[in-house]
């Protein structure tokens, strides 16, 4: 039964008509839409193929239609066929139809305005969804108003709309499909992105990228309910609260004795204040692998991922965590870490080993003062065991590695920001750090690993590994974990041209991936111009003890050993300064906000900050190149003379040792060599650059004057 009347609503202005009406039917319900030219919706709907009947229903009129789904959040999975999608994403580009996700609960709300012709709109409100199933079994009741379009009773009706759409939804259905869409021109390419993005699957990334990012994603729900483990008891039967996901605990791991409840420790030690830890012995984590090529990436995953414990069926992965974080161990020497940007933690998982990284309180000053005496006992081993005639040089180089050890799983909300302003793979330089077989950069790997994982990361990948294909997947496993490359040749670095752009070409904010920074140690000095525009170069001019014939050799294998097994927290009050303050936000700096970090960490603890500390960057205050000319020139090795607009360097050694001192300068400098000549063609610059009161020399005493100020002066 219909109940209609015509009424004036105060403060409406014109009258309107009026009615209650009891809906029994799809088909009575669809009666309000006939002759429709514009319709805006807030509602249920199942599917967007409903949507597309009205456009195509004999007799349409329809034109536009907006409509907020309050229901659906993977709405995208209602789309099964190339046709529909193809149509979908036509109307969109044409204007004819945007759909709205929701952004948070669920929009319970039913408002439809219904524009037909000479201005006429009838204004709906009610219980009547627009969806074939919920008429099998309901009864709905709406009331309607009839009026004109621009009245005020329209206006109000569509502000309530325009309420809904600006606090409930924020997602436009298919808007990034067609935006990829329409970047290319290929229409074959065009087909096989539509069928993947009906397979609910990333456009935008490699099979492998999609595979792994998928992972992340389950991981980071396992975090979120890890970083809800705290205060915890010895005896879990104690505990106010249980957390289980999947139906399997999260167990934390013993304060006292480093063990879990179980017994089965991996640590002798506890977690250091600052870190939470946990185990996840029984976690799984399942992944459709539906719609991935049969013979590509997932496909030869499934092997090795069965050997570790999976369950492999023909459309889906069942996994334990600790047989996929094996997995990636194993085949890329590097665990999973990610930043739980809006909760402000780093999480690990290594094995069935998880940990959130990222303090929940500020730091002790007790606890700071021995976070950073350990490091200090670390890079003062120089003087206690090593030979070298630039002990603070080495230091103060030592402590920029860890600074940018400890920026390094930061590095992709750097990118974030400086995306499109500068080019990423100059503003996210890779470290490279350089010396011989025994000046200690395998000791520094562990040291720097240690820190970043609470002890769970000790080494990293070998060179003789690495080469383009390892690189190239960096970009697609999703991990913020620092990859470190030992012994690595210049030659080999030179080969691997993924280095060249390993950031610019494939890095986008949008992308649901992470980029882990790399590091490289090396026993060769300088790899060619490209690479050392896009590196931090660190020189580590010193030798220890390495053969047990060597004096003190014993001795100073036990006190690093000490030193590496002292649990170190500090890198949880770094990332939680750096992501509670948003540092990486200002943009203006990478490794200089650790920096900052650590000399408020030295006035906090009270604690005298070592002359060795670069308070400025290592690499640009104790230049080894400039020490290099510097020694050239004291030998008598190197003559120099102006003539006009360019500086000529005459060397007295054979041309081929010309190569290393010309490596040493600065690419603005534009340096040339010739027989036995190096030709400068910025003389200006290597005058301000090769600045003798900035150089060190090797009794650390500063030298007055100089061949400089005589030449140019």
């Amino acid at each position: 039964m219909n109940w209609s009347t015509t009424i004036n609503l105060g403060g409406f202005g014109n009258s309107a008509g009026m009615e209650w009406q009891t809906v029994k039917s799809w088909e009575s319900f669809t009666n309000f839409f006939e002759g429709a030219v514009h319709i805006d919706a807030v509602t249920y709907c199942e599917s967007p193929g409903l949507l597309l009947d009205l456009f195509d229903q004999r007799g349409s009129q329809l034109e536009t239609m907006d409509v907020l789904v309050g229901n659906r959040e993977e709405y995208q999975s209602s789309v099964n066929d190339v046709n529909v999608a193809r149509q979908l994403e036509q109307y969109y580009r044409d204007d004819k139809l945007i759909i709205r996700l929701k952004n948070r609960k669920v929009v319970h709300s039913k408002l439809y305005r219904i524009v037909k012709e000479d201005e006429e709109v009838t204004l709906i409100s009610g219980s009547a969804n627009f969806s074939y199933n919920s008429w099998k079994n309901q009864t709905n009741s709406v009331v309607v108003f009839d009026t004109e379009v621009g009245s005020q009773l329209d206006q109000q009706f569509q502000q309530w709309i325009d309420d809904h759409r600006d606090n409930y939804a924020n997602e436009i259905f298919m808007e990034d499909l067609v935006k990829e869409l329409e970047q290319l021109d290929d229409e074959e390419e065009k087909e096989r992105r539509i069928e993947l993005w009906i397979d609910n699957r990333d456009t935008q990334l490699s099979e492998q990228g999609e595979f792994h990012s998928n992972v992340g994603n389950e991981l980071e729900k396992l975090g979120g309910e890890v970083d809800r483990v705290v205060g915890v008891t010895d005896d879990p039967d104690e505990a106010d609260e249980v957390v289980t996901i999947q139906h399997e605990e999260v167990v934390p791991e013993d304060e006292e004795t480093g063990s879990s409840s179980d017994g089965s420790g991996d640590n002798a030690e506890s977690t250091p204040e600052g870190v939470t830890a946990a185990r996840t012995p029984e976690y799984t984590i399942t992944l459709s692998t539906q719609g991935y090529e049969n013979d590509g990436y997932v496909n030869q995953m499934k092997t090795d991922l069965k050997r570790r414990g999976a369950d492999v069926g023909s459309d889906a992965i069942t996994t334990p965590i600790e047989g996929y974080t094996n997995y990636l161990q194993t085949r890329y020497d590097v665990p999973k870490m990610w930043v739980d940007e809006g909760a402000g933690r780093v999480h690990l998982q290594h094995g069935e080993h998880h940990r959130i990284l990222t303090a929940d309180h500020d730091p002790d000053p007790a606890v700071l003062d021995a976070a950073l005496s350990n490091i200090e006992d670390y890079v003062e081993t120089v003087d206690r065991w090593g030979e070298t005639n630039n002990s603070r040089a080495v230091k103060a180089h030592m402590y920029e590695g860890i600074l940018y050890g400890l920026w390094a799983p930061f590095v992709n909300l750097y990118a974030r920001q400086f995306y499109g302003n500068v080019t990423l793979d100059n503003a996210l330089q890779y470290l490279y750090i350089f010396g011989e077989s025994d000046a200690g950069k395998d000791m520094f790997t562990e040291f720097v690993l240690r820190l970043v994982s609470d002890d769970l990361v000790t080494g990293g990948a070998d060179a003789d590994n690495v080469g383009k294909n390892q690189i190239r997947a960096l970009r697609n496993i999703d991990t913020v974990f620092p990859y470190m490359i030992s012994d690595i040749s210049k030659q080999k670095i030179e080969r691997i041209d993924t280095l060249r752009n390993f950031w610019q070409d494939s890095w986008h904010p949008t992308n649901d991936i992470a980029y882990p920074s790399i590091i490289f140690t090396s026993n060769d000095s300088r790899p060619n111009d490209w690479f050392r525009n896009r590196t931090k170069m660190l020189h580590f001019d010193v030798a220890f003890p390495s053969n047990p014939e060597d004096e003190g050799f014993y001795e100073a294998q036990q006190d690093l050993n000490e030193i590496l097994d002292e649990r170190n927290p500090i890198f949880a009050y770094v990332s939680r300064r750096i992501l509670e303050n948003e540092m990486y936000l200002d943009a203006a700096g990478t490794v200089e906000d650790v920096r900052r970090v650590f000399l408020d960490f030295y006035d906090q603890a009270g604690r005298k900050i070592p002359e060795y500390f670069p308070r400025e960057p290592a690499n640009r205050r104790y230049n080894i190149g400039k020490r290099k000319w510097r020694q050239a020139y004291e030998r008598g090795d190197v003559e120099f003379e102006r003539r006009e607009d360019q500086l000529i360097a005459e060397f007295s050694l054979e041309p081929h040792e010309l190569y290393s001192y010309r490596k040493t300068l600065p690419t603005k400098m534009r340096p040339e060599k010739s027989g036995r000549n190096i030709i400068v063609k910025n003389p200006d610059d290597f005058s301000e650059w090769l600045n003798l009161n900035e150089l060190t020399a090797p009794d650390d005493a500063d030298t007055e004057g100089g061949f400089l100020s005589r030449l140019f002066g």
